[in-house]
């Protein structure tokens, strides 16, 4: 009797600070996992562009301008691309979010109050009417009986009844029926948290192609390093003037395939312009040469 009669009252101040102070308050999901600054470093500063940078520079100390500059200006063409997109990636997935209603209504201290959703505890009893969204889980308690749709989680457009100690789910609607339920996972901890946090979330992932040219380049730079040791030993020993030292080192720098970078690069990032065309969403350049390898795509009716 005692038990039903504070789910009937909700909480109190006092119990809501308490739950709060354990850790049990209503925690949003996070943004993406990469910051701004993040985005811009990984994109001017990774391995491949310091590579043709320096092959850039080294064209410009030995006069040959013309083949610098169409080197630097396709690297930052690219990057260009790369970060307009993955910079308009973020802030779509910064702002993606199943929930919508601004407000829940929470009994506390016997009374219904609207609150935000960040301000719920753990235990909490809310109250759902036709129309509103539900904000955390948690089982009906109490009479009751609702119709939900819980088509934004599942993809099913037939309305689901749920009766007294059903589990509701953050992001469905409440279509028909009224009841009372109480919060036991609330923020990101919640399922609109849960998918809302791995849709935002950031996986660094390399392609079969990656892999395979990040081990021929390492190959060929250990090479290229070993003969370049080999050149500076020479020309010590036989005195060989410093320019054409230099004129030998770019010989041997050649067998990088810097062109090789070049045309992926510019293919991921027209793949990435084309597609973005259609509507999509490209988080990761390198995800269009991902999307080449798929068989079979299964799609629901939404």
């Amino acid at each position: 009797m005692q038990s039903q009669q504070q789910d009937i009252q909700g909480l109190s101040t006092h119990e809501v600070e308490e739950r709060r102070a354990q850790g049990l308050g209503c925690v949003p999901p996070p943004v993406t996992s990469r910051s701004y600054l993040r985005i811009v470093r990984e994109n001017v500063l990774n391995a491949i562009n310091v590579i043709l940078f320096s092959i850039a520079l080294a064209l410009v100390l030995l006069g040959q301008y013309l083949d610098a500059l169409i080197s630097v200006s396709v690297i930052s063409f690219n990057m260009m691309i790369s970060l307009v997109q993955e910079v308009r990636a973020k802030q779509t997935l910064d702002h993606i979010a199943l929930l919508t209603r601004p407000k829940a209504t929470v009994v506390r201290d016997g009374q219904e109050q609207l609150l935000e959703p960040e301000a719920l505890v753990v235990d909490d009893l809310l109250v759902i009417h036709p129309g509103d969204q539900i904000v955390v889980d948690g089982p009906i308690v109490g009479a009751g009986r609702l119709e939900v749709d819980e088509s934004l989680l599942t993809g099913e457009s037939n309305l689901v009844t749920k009766h007294e100690g059903d589990m509701l789910y953050s992001g469905t609607f409440c279509v028909t029926g009224s009841a009372s339920y109480r919060a036991e996972k609330v923020g990101v901890h919640s399922m609109a948290g849960t998918l809302t946090a791995r849709a935002r979330a950031y996986r660094e992932m390399y392609t079969p192609l990656q892999r395979e040219i990040n081990l021929l380049i390492r190959v060929l730079l250990f090479i290229a390093l070993f003969l370049e040791l080999l050149l500076v030993a020479a020309s010590i020993v036989s005195f060989i003037p410093i320019v054409e030292t230099v004129r030998m080192a770019m010989v041997i720098i050649g067998i990088v395939p810097n062109g090789l970078f070049l045309s992926i690069s510019m293919a991921y990032a027209l793949g990435a312009v084309r597609i973005v065309g259609k509507g999509a969403l490209v988080q990761k350049f390198n995800a269009i040469e991902s999307l080449s390898h798929v068989d079979v795509l299964c799609l629901d009716k939404t």
